[in-house]
């Protein structure tokens, strides 16, 4: 099953939540954090505490970042969103985000850039690292793609970070927060039942490298097209610009299943 949304289709806000798994070898979670640690005040909880990471989490500015533009985020745009933790001394690394309000309810919907870094848990509410996802010297990035299904205002990005000195132990392993704003932009507007409607494409071909698709109404010069997995998440959403009604969508970053 394959879905496709025009830009703008939908809207929405959210406060994204990001934070470390567990990441020494022999000790913590290499293979992905477990669900509900993002500090967020619905989850309410970091890895920083006595069963898993010792010590606190401590604050540090700078850690995540959007492409979201100055003027706000606009309803079926997708936007990138990079963590990025500078440690010197550092050997693993780990995350766990989570697009949330204060209640802790999912908002917006989070697809994968590199599905050998990173993955969704918790029924996709989550996305952390793998154990790919962990190897790195003083400094790690991981990215992943958020697009807002409403619009609901201001959007908060809490982020929490961990890295680990790798020696299989709990202690010496730092685990820090940080957060960062975006607004909604005021031209925020929802397609009406009409223009969805109108909407009509056709399958060229499809290969394990890309598919093929004409849109014979596009309504912008730009098209939103998300590719969704048999549980219903959005594994790839991305923007393609309108070249006489043909879109060409890269799959060779899928694994093999039915989308």
């Amino acid at each position: 099953m394959i879905k496709f949304r025009a830009t703008h289709l939908l809207l929405t806000t959210f406060t994204t939540l990001i934070i470390t798994g567990l990441v020494t070898i022999g000790y913590a979670k290499d293979d992905g954090s477990p669900s509900g640690n993002t500090g967020s005040p619905g989850d309410d909880q970091t890895c920083a505490r006595v069963d898993c990471h010792t010590g606190s989490a401590s604050e540090r500015a700078g850690l995540i970042a959007t492409d979201v533009p100055a003027s706000g985020y606009l309803v079926g745009e997708t936007y990138l969103v990079t963590v990025t933790i500078d440690e010197p001394g550092g050997q693993r690394f780990g995350f766990q985000s989570s697009p949330q309000n204060l209640d802790g309810d999912e908002m917006g919907e989070m697809s994968l850039i590199d599905a050998t870094e990173t993955k969704f848990t918790g029924g996709g509410k989550y996305i952390t690292h793998t154990l790919s996802g962990t190897d790195g010297t003083d400094s790690k990035t991981w990215t992943f793609n958020w697009t807002p299904e409403e619009a609901t205002g201001d959007v908060t990005f809490y982020v929490a970070v961990n890295a680990a000195d790798d020696d299989g132990e709990a202690t010496g392993d730092k685990i820090f927060t940080s957060s960062v704003r975006v607004s909604e932009d005021p031209n925020n507007t929802p397609l009406s039942i009409q223009d969805i409607n109108d909407i009509t494409f056709d399958i060229n071909g499809i290969t394990t490298d890309a598919l093929s698709l004409t849109i014979a109404s596009p309504l912008n010069n730009e098209m939103i097209i998300d590719i969704i997995d048999i549980q219903g998440r959005i594994v790839a959403a991305n923007k393609y610009a309108f070249t006489n009604g043909n879109f060409l969508v890269p799959t060779s970053n899928l694994m093999t299943g039915t989308y």
